[in-house]
């Protein structure tokens, strides 16, 4: 008996139960569904009371029966709804047919003064945005407020404006029901249903049938306005994890490892870079030229996310090919900047910084392409704004040719290089954190560790930002000269 029954309920359940895909859209409705029968049970009580305190022209007799049942049968559909969590195949078919059948009850009592109750099951089947749910409604709407209407007709309240009479007919209060008083006027019950069936009931369908059209095809739109949220949702659920490993592998294109060369201990050297998107467009990178020399890149490309993300990794492996054929910075930059100029259809361009640095001596040979200044500390000083030869960005202009220049880093002398992510960091009200609040920030600790020092920084302009959005890629690099 119990395998048929569960035949029996997944049959039924793969015929009339909704996608998965609206599970949490029919839970919702079933609670809103709870929400009105409530509201009923409320109203119907309300009836009952005005009833007995002759609120209402109508026999306590005509009005108790009915109105405790819808009471019960509401009391009976919220303990089922409460009892599955509102969270059950069938039970907004349950939901429904008790709405109705509780709705077609009052307009029996209130015949032509309830005609709006015809309307609303169908209008609140829309809820579930499905198209057959709706057709299912609107079907057992008409034929329960057709028999509603029938029974109504002599025990509802009664519309004069449908009683046919004798020229000449007076009518005479009783002081008892409004019905008792039209048929001691020699109205027939016959009468009274016809009248009312073609007077009440005929209008009430006419608009209803338009309530349902527009309830139908209230269903339809939503039903397709979630399908194409879900399918957006997948199409970013997509793009999220796309970019999740977008993120990954650019984050694995950088050097990650600290202490990078843990047999050089002439320096010590850390870096960062935080994207504004998920990917970004700047860069750091070092690395070994020879066994005395090291190269310290730092660049920022035009634009944000993917594209200039996929530009940048171009970009960093055209530096590091021509820093390693042993060249000066300056050759490094003209060549970057010929070959990139020859293939971008996109206008794309970078502000870069390179640096060669003599791990014996601690000079270093740098050219610049239109990228932040240095910031430089010698020992037992602060750290200061180095302004160094700008050249032209790679990218921008074919033909250009860059300067190199030179300084020498003491024992104990630290370079910070940084994009412009840094001082362009904005705030609430739209201050920028600036040059001046970032000397301040790296000299509150000069003497740290280059690791202690970027995330003072970072940390300097978490405070500054605040709950700002950010803005622009953030990228930092900081060496020093151990000697």
């Amino acid at each position: 008996m119990k395998e048929t029954l569960k035949k029996i309920n997944e049959t039924l359940k793969e015929r009339f139960a909704s996608d998965e895909l609206f599970h949490d859209t029919e839970v919702a409705a079933n609670k809103l569904g709870e929400i009105i029968l409530f509201n009923t049970g409320v109203l119907l009580l309300a009836i009952l009371i005005l009833t007995m305190f002759g609120v209402f022209p109508l026999t306590i007799e005509t009005v108790s029966v009915p109105s405790v049942q819808g009471i019960i049968e509401i009391a009976i559909v919220l303990v089922i709804s409460r009892a599955v969590k509102g969270d059950a195949w069938w039970l907004k078919y349950l939901m429904l047919t008790g709405i109705i059948a509780i709705y077609a009850r009052l307009d029996m009592m209130l015949t032509h003064k309830a005609w709006i109750l015809m309307v609303l099951p169908v209008v609140f089947s829309s809820r579930y945005f499905s198209r057959k749910l709706t057709v299912y409604t609107a079907v057992l709407s008409i034929i329960a407020f057709l028999i509603s209407a029938y029974l109504g007709a002599t025990a509802g309240m009664i519309d004069l404006n449908i009683v046919t009479m004798e020229k000449g007919t007076q009518m005479i209060a009783t002081g008892g029901f409004l019905g008792d008083t039209v048929k001691n006027a020699g109205v027939s019950p016959e009468m009274l249903r016809r009248n009312t069936l073609l007077y009440n009931f005929l209008p009430k369908w006419m608009i209803f049938m338009i309530a349902a059209v527009i309830s139908a095809n209230i269903a339809r739109t939503g039903r397709e306005m979630v399908i194409k949220q879900h399918e957006k949702d997948v199409s970013a659920q997509a793009i999220k994890t796309e970019l999740d490993l977008a993120t990954r592998i650019q984050a694995g294109t950088l050097p990650n490892i600290f202490p990078p060369f843990p047999d050089i201990k002439s320096i010590d050297l850390y870096a960062s870079m935080k994207p504004a998107k998920a990917v970004g467009g700047d860069f750091y990178d070092f690395y070994r030229i020879d066994d005395d020399h090291l190269a310290l890149v730092i660049a920022d490309v035009s634009g944000k996310g993917i594209p200039a993300a996929l530009f940048m990794m171009v970009s960093k492996l055209l530096i590091q090919n021509l820093a390693l054929s042993n060249i000066r910075p300056s050759e490094v930059l003209k060549r970057a900047n010929e070959t990139i100029c020859r293939h971008n259809e996109e206008e794309m361009f970078i502000t870069l910084w390179l640096g060669i640095l003599d791990l014996k001596t601690g000079k270093v040979i740098a050219a610049n392409a239109g990228h932040e200044y240095p910031i430089l500390k010698e020992p037992n000083k602060n750290f200061e704004v180095f302004k160094d030869k700008h050249g032209f960005v790679i990218g921008g202009m074919n033909d250009m040719t860059y300067q190199d220049y030179e300084f020498t880093m003491q024992k104990g002398s630290k370079l910070f290089l940084y994009t412009d992510g840094l001082p362009e960091a904005a705030n609430e009200n739209d201050e920028l954190f600036g040059i001046e609040r970032t000397l301040e920030a790296l000299n509150e600790i000069k003497d740290g560790s280059c690791e202690a020092t970027l995330r003072h920084i970072d940390m300097r302009v978490k405070e500054f930002t605040g709950n700002a959005e950010q803005f622009d890629d953030l990228t930092m690099l900081a060496i020093q000269y151990k000697g």
